[in-house]
């Protein structure tokens, strides 16, 4: 597999990406304070924290396996530039200067220095500072705006590192520094010249707010200096959306109501990564991991209750709100524990009896649990006739009473 094209550019998908990605697929979203605690070894089962540090959770996670990907060996062998696609080659030389930015920038945001040593003597760049703003959001919590810039090259070397310290001057702290080479495209004079378009995205503390995010693209055109080295000649600003949070939006508190409950601990956290390395692959573990949640109040007490769609080999959890922040695994009394492939799931009163059934949608057809209430449900067998065999694979259903007898049971579709 070589590159996906457009017109006058080539999409970053390489032979060696797409290996990649299918050897190491998927990604638990665990907070950052859990990071410490492995996956698997001896010390797999020891418990979680009650909850973790809000200032300091990030949502991005790098897994480890236990085991080495069969495609490990064939990807050391698929080495970029080695055949007609030289896109490769170069792509994976831009990647790693970023890498560098990257990694330098978070550490400090005002060390620029990885930055300027990839620039061009002779570099010609647009201003930093915005031509037009446009406000997208503003209120007490949150303020986003959508930034353009002159793509006319006016400044120079020194002028343009003055406008990126000037824009980095506010950033106290980063968090996320991630730079993406977009698309490619090689000239065919000589000499060599790169044409890129890098999407990046910066995530960090700022002056006067909790959390500031921008995200944006850069046209960065490069060239090759004496050494063979890539140095930035030409530096486009294109657009900018940039958030601001003057307080926290969200805060994670699923440690805290899920961390009494077995299931939770050792067996939702680890992960679809961890359990495709420890399961036979004959129970198809989904490589995307979790399909989906359903809410509804399964016992009429006031507090909507969950299940959780988990991948094939793995049960599917029922949780009940106990009212205090705090949830329960029901999954084993109420026998809703199914073990297939699971798209989805939803809660609705299909009988009229004023409790809230289960509808669980496999990837071979749909199963339906009636409740019986005191968290019991049973499974209705032969709920579900098709007058033609169902072709392909189920992903998902609706509830609705389309021919509006309120009296009668709601209709899927």
């Amino acid at each position: 597999m070589g590159m996906l094209f457009k017109p006058g550019w080539s999409l970053i998908l390489s032979r060696r990406d797409f290996l990649e990605t299918f050897g190491k697929l998927s990604a638990a979203i665990i907070p950052t304070g859990l990071h410490a605690a492995p996956l698997g070894g001896a010390q797999g089962n020891q418990p979680f924290p009650e909850g973790p540090d809000v200032s300091s959770v990030d949502f991005r996670l790098t897994p480890r396996y236990r085991i080495k990907s069969p495609l490990d060996e064939v990807i050391r062998k698929v080495q970029p530039g080695l055949d007609a696609f030289l896109t490769e080659k170069y792509a994976a030389e831009i990647e790693a200067v970023l890498k560098e930015w990257s990694a330098v920038l978070r550490q400090s945001p005002a060390n620029l220095a990885a930055i300027e040593k990839s620039l061009s003597l002779m570099l010609e760049a647009s201003p930093l500072t915005p031509s037009a703003e446009k406000s997208l959001r503003s209120d007490t919590c949150l303020e986003v705006s959508r930034k353009v810039f002159s793509r006319q090259l006016t400044l120079g070397r020194e002028a343009f590192v003055r406008e990126l310290t000037s824009s980095f001057s506010s950033l106290s702290r980063l968090t996320t520094a991630e730079f993406k080479v977009f698309s490619i495209l090689l000239s065919p004079a000589s000499p060599l010249v790169i044409s890129t378009r890098v999407r990046y995205d910066l995530v960090g503390s700022s002056r006067g707010s909790i959390r500031e995010e921008r995200v944006g693209y850069w046209d960065l055109e490069w060239e090759g200096d004496s050494s063979g080295q890539l140095r930035v000649r030409k530096w486009q600003v294109l657009e900018e959306t940039l958030s601001r949070a003057s307080g926290p939006m969200f805060v994670d508190i699923t440690a805290r109501a899920l961390v009494g409950n077995a299931s939770y601990r050792e067996q939702i956290l680890r992960g679809s990564d961890y359990w495709r390395t420890v399961l036979d692959a004959a129970c198809g573990i989904d490589i995307y991991g979790n399909n989906g949640v359903a809410a509804g109040d399964i016992d009429n007490d006031g507090f909507d209750d969950f299940y959780v769609c988990q991948p094939a080999g793995l049960p599917n959890r029922l949780f009940r709100n106990r009212g205090d922040g705090t949830f329960e695994d029901l999954t084993e009394a109420a026998g809703v524990g199914v073990l297939d492939s699971t798209a989805c799931a939803l809660f609705a009163d299909v009988d009229s009896d004023g409790r809230q059934d289960l509808l669980v949608v496999r990837a071979k057809g749909p199963l339906l649990f009636l409740n019986r209430g005191n968290g019991r449900f049973q499974l209705q067998r032969d709920a579900f006739r098709f007058a033609q065999p169902p072709q392909g694979t189920f992903t998902s259903a609706a509830f609705a009473d389309y021919d509006c007898a309120s009296s009668a049971p709601l209709r899927l579709i």
